[in-house]
C-alpha cells in the first residue's frame, strides 16, 4: 500500500483529494492536515510514502513545510499548484527545493474534467512513491547568488551580433527543471554555444522557469519567442504547447502542428530541426524523464556527426528517457547534469 498524507487548508479539498486517492486500491490516505504546523507533525508521526501539499496556506506556507520536511524527514512530495503565473513561479520554486511533481488545483471555469483530474492525481502519487528523495541541505545553502543584470541588455545586444559556434539541444521531462538548472549553472557567462531547452511542462510554466533560471545561472535564459535569432551564451526555453524549429538563417519559429509522440513541444522535432542546420556542430542532451521523446532526435544528431549526452540513470528522478537512448546505442557520454555541463565546456576547449 502507498500511504499518503494530504496537507491543505481547505476541508473540501482534503475530502476531494482523499476521495480521488481512495479510488485506487493501492493507495491509503493515512491522514489529512489543515495547516502547515500540523502537517509537519503528521509527517513525523505517520511517515507517509507520499505527501500532497498545497502551497497556498496561512501561517506556515507550503514552501516552508516543504523545506522542513525535506531537511528533517525526506519524503516524496507532489505539490498542489494554482494556475496563475504566481502559482507557476511558486511551483517551480517548490520543485527546486525537492518536490518531485505537481498537479493543478481545480478552479471554477477551468476546463478540467473530474475523472481526468482523478486519474492524474492517482498516477502522479503512484509515480512519486517509486522515487527516492535525499535529505535537503539547510535552507541557507539552498539560496543561490543572483547574477548582476545591470548591464544585461547591453550584453544581449552584443551577443545578438554574433553567430554561435554550435548549438546544444537539451531535452527533459519529469524532474527536468532541477536537472536543467544544475547543468546550466556549470556554464560560464561567455559560453560560446547557443542552447535550446525542450522541457515538458504545462502552459504558463515555461516562462516562469526561464525567469527563474535567468536569475540563477551565469548565461542568459529566456522563453523562446517566434522570430528569435540564436545568440551565443543564451538558452532558449521552448514554450509549452509549441514545437520549436530552427531555420537556416538561425531564427526560431514556434508552430502548433500536431503533437509528436504525445508531446508538444517535442524534443525529437527540435533536435531534428537543429541537426539539419548545424550538422556535426549539434550536441544533443537527454535528461531525466519518462517515455522515449528525444531518442529519434539523438539518432538524427548522431547521423549528422554530432555528439550526444545523457544523464546517468542513478541521478535521474525518472530514468526512462536516458535509458531508452542508451539501449539504442545513441549516447556518447553519460554523466550527471553537472558532469554534462563540464563536458560541454571541455568540448569548447577542444574546438579552440
Amino acid at each position: 500500500m502507498i500511504h499518503v498524507l494530504v496537507i491543505d487548508d481547505s476541508r473540501f479539498t482534503c475530502q476531494l483529494m482523499t476521495s480521488y486517492l481512495k479510488s485506487c486500491s493501492e493507495i491509503e490516505v493515512v491522514g489529512t492536515a489543515l495547516d502547515g504546523a500540523n502537517g509537519i507533525k503528521l509527517v513525523k508521526k505517520l511517515q507517509p510514502n507520499v505527501i500532497t501539499l498545497d502551497l497556498e496556506m496561512p501561517g506556515i506556507s507550503g514552501l516552508e513545510v516543504l523545506k522542513q520536511v525535506m531537511y528533517e524527514c525526506p519524503t516524496p512530495i507532489v505539490v498542489v499548484s494554482g494556475v496563475s503565473s504566481q502559482g507557476a513561479k511558486k511551483t517551480l520554486q517548490a520543485i527546486s527545493l525537492g518536490a518531485v511533481d505537481f498537479i493543478l488545483k481545480y478552479s471554477p471555469g477551468v476546463d478540467i474534467k473530474p475523472e481526468i483530474l482523478c486519474q492524474e492525481i492517482v498516477a502522479k502519487v503512484r509515480l512519486a512513491s517509486q522515487i527516492k528523495v535525499i535529505r535537503a541541505l539547510t535552507s541557507s545553502s539552498q539560496t543561490s547568488s543572483l547574477k548582476n543584470t545591470s548591464n544585461n541588455q547591453e550584453v544581449k545586444e552584443q551577443l545578438n551580433k554574433l553567430i554561435p559556434e554550435d548549438v546544444v539541444v537539451i531535452g527533459a521531462s519529469t524532474g527536468g527543471p532541477v536537472a536543467v538548472r544544475e547543468l546550466l549553472a556549470t556554464l560560464p557567462k561567455d559560453f560560446p554555444s547557443a542552447i535550446i531547452v525542450v522541457q515538458h511542462m504545462l502552459k504558463g510554466f515555461t516562462k516562469a522557469l526561464a525567469e527563474q533560471l535567468n536569475r540563477r545561472v551565469a548565461i542568459n535564459v529566456k522563453e523562446a519567442e517566434d522570430g528569435d535569432r540564436l545568440a551565443p551564451s543564451t538558452a532558449y526555453i521552448a514554450p509549452a504547447d509549441y514545437h520549436l524549429l530552427l531555420h537556416s538563417d538561425l531564427h526560431l519559429s514556434l508552430i502548433q502542428s500536431p503533437a509528436v509522440g504525445g508531446f508538444r513541444p517535442s524534443i525529437d522535432v527540435t533536435m531534428q530541426s537543429v541537426s539539419q542546420v548545424y550538422g556535426y556542430r549539434t550536441k544533443g542532451v537527454i535528461l531525466t524523464g519518462m517515455g522515449c521523446d528525444g531518442v529519434n532526435g539523438l539518432f538524427s544528431i548522431r547521423a549528422k556527426g554530432g555528439k550526444t549526452f545523457a544523464q546517468t540513470l542513478e541521478s535521474c528522478v525518472i530514468a526512462t528517457m536516458p535509458k531508452r537512448a542508451k539501449e539504442q546505442g545513441l549516447v556518447d557520454f553519460m554523466e550527471s547534469p553537472e558532469g554534462i555541463g563540464q563536458l560541454l565546456i571541455l568540448e569548447q576547449v577542444k574546438i579552440k
